[in-house]
């Protein structure tokens, strides 16, 4: 009786839980993420006094980019364009007085 009792008070537990479901993004939306990925990699490495190395945020290898986004949720694939985006930002802002 007492497993009877716990497994209705887990499966409640269990169906009354919000899930968190992360999506994925799209191919059409990953193909222009991963295009202006490779940009702003090009851009960074053109700009005195930026990063010129590549590490996981700056790299030119589109086909890395556009697979990652396909698996990223949404939100992590605008916080990396975000990112790529305001260091550009910063270093033309140094190197140019301007962004």
């Amino acid at each position: 009786m007492f497993k009877s009792i716990f497994a209705v008070a887990v499966t409640l537990i269990a169906i009354s839980t919000p899930t968190i479901q992360a999506h994925a993004a799209d191919a059409g939306y990953c193909a222009h993420y991963a295009d202006q990925a490779v940009w702003q990699f090009n851009r960074n490495r053109s700009i005195p006094g930026c990063f010129h190395g590549a590490d996981g945020h700056w790299h030119p290898d589109r086909a890395a980019h556009y697979g990652w986004c396909l698996t990223a949720p949404y939100e992590a694939v605008r916080a990396e364009d975000s990112y790529r985006g305001a260091r550009l930002h910063e270093c033309s802002f140094k190197a140019y007085g301007h962004g």
